[in-house]
């Protein structure tokens, strides 16, 4: 797999799991009367772990880079376009979709389909790549390889058996992890009497991040600087329509239930926006630095620190309005929003394209 294409869709998937059960297990252990709150729950840990994708793990690869003697990062333009620009589309359509009085399974179906049409254009502009030998890769990964791995290749015979046991084997440990995660966001935000959603917006989504830490790492380190990036927005783009849209069409198709977001839906406005607004800031970033070095480094940190910040702030004013002032800076951007017909034109927006 050439341009991006491996980051985007083999380790882009593999290392967004933690995403995908953090969901399924805030659906599954929500009661009724909290759907509404564990979905936006969920909802603020993707996003959350989307924000940690596009700012931390950049920061993380181009240290790395770095470390070794590289002065930074050169990245191939057509990455960042071709993801890039699909996962401003994706989260503007998330925007929209997160604004109905009324979730229902079409909102989860329609999230779902849209990864369908970005594989299907990822593998469409896909070049192709010249490749080693699978007889020399297979000796390159058992001489370099952990443990798991060379018991993995010992046996030629044996590979896919084997990278089943291991499959299975870590799944079981990230469900088991993520179901702790999902029940620890609920203690940490009842002991501190906030919104869960702040909770897992910081906490969830650095924690279930983890893993698109380590690939990205490990291919800015083998060289993949591509791969590298296009982990980060192809993890992004499966957050917000596999990890989120898929368990959600598939719990209210089972359960036959709907979602009452009366109440839910007007408290993650700012976070949906502020979600497209760093991912545009970012990309821009990516996209016209011609080399990402340590200046890039300080900025991302800076813009990072910033949303953690607002975090804090509307965590605050959220339920209490208290009079901080992160609170109050918080709070001017969310009244703003709500205040100038932006939820009432989303809303109708919602209603045309799902029917609720």
């Amino acid at each position: 797999m050439g341009d991006g294409v491996k980051g985007a869709t083999l380790n882009a998937i593999g290392s967004s799991l933690p995403e995908l059960l953090t969901t399924v297990f805030f659906l599954a252990f929500a009661t009724h009367d909290n759907l509404g709150r564990d979905l936006a729950t969920s909802f603020g840990g993707n996003t959350g772990s989307a924000i940690f994708n596009s700012i931390v793990i950049p920061v993380m690869v181009i240290g790395v880079v770095i470390s070794i003697g590289v002065r930074g990062i050169k990245l191939t333009k057509k990455v960042i376009l071709r993801d890039g620009l699909f996962l401003i589309f994706t989260e503007l359509v998330l925007l929209v979709l997160l604004s109905s009085q009324e979730i229902t399974q079409m909102h989860g179906w329609i999230l779902t389909s849209l990864y369908l049409v970005y594989l299907l254009f990822l593998f469409a502009s896909m070049t192709k790549k010249k490749s080693e030998s699978q007889t020399d890769k297979t000796k390159s990964v058992f001489n370099n390889a952990k443990w798991y791995q060379k018991y993995q290749f010992n046996s030629e015979n044996g590979i896919t058996r084997r990278s089943w046991y291991i499959l299975i084997i870590a799944v079981l440990l990230i469900s088991l992890a993520s179901a702790g995660l999902v029940e620890s966001c609920k203690g940490i935000a009842t002991q501190l009497k906030i919104n869960p959603l702040f909770v897992a917006l910081i906490l969830v989504a650095a924690a279930s991040s983890i893993p698109d830490t380590i690939v990205s790492m490990l291919d800015a380190r083998r060289g993949n600087h591509d791969d590298a990036l296009s982990n980060v927005l192809g993890s992004n783009i499966f957050d917000i329509t596999i990890s989120l849209g898929l368990p959600l069409a598939l719990f209210l198709l089972f359960t036959g239930q709907t979602i009452d977001f009366t109440a839910a839906g007007p408290t993650i406005i700012d976070i949906r926006v502020m979600l497209v607004i760093i991912t545009v800031i970012t990309l821009g970033i990516f996209y016209f630095a011609k080399t990402l070095t340590k200046r890039h480094i300080v900025i991302l940190v800076l813009l990072y620190s910033l949303f953690i910040l607002y975090a804090i702030g509307a965590a605050s004013y959220e339920p209490h309005g208290e009079n901080n002032l992160l609170a109050r800076i918080a709070g001017s951007f969310i009244e703003m929003l709500r205040e100038s017909g932006f939820s009432e034109l989303l809303e109708r927006l919602a209603k045309k394209l799902t029917g609720h």
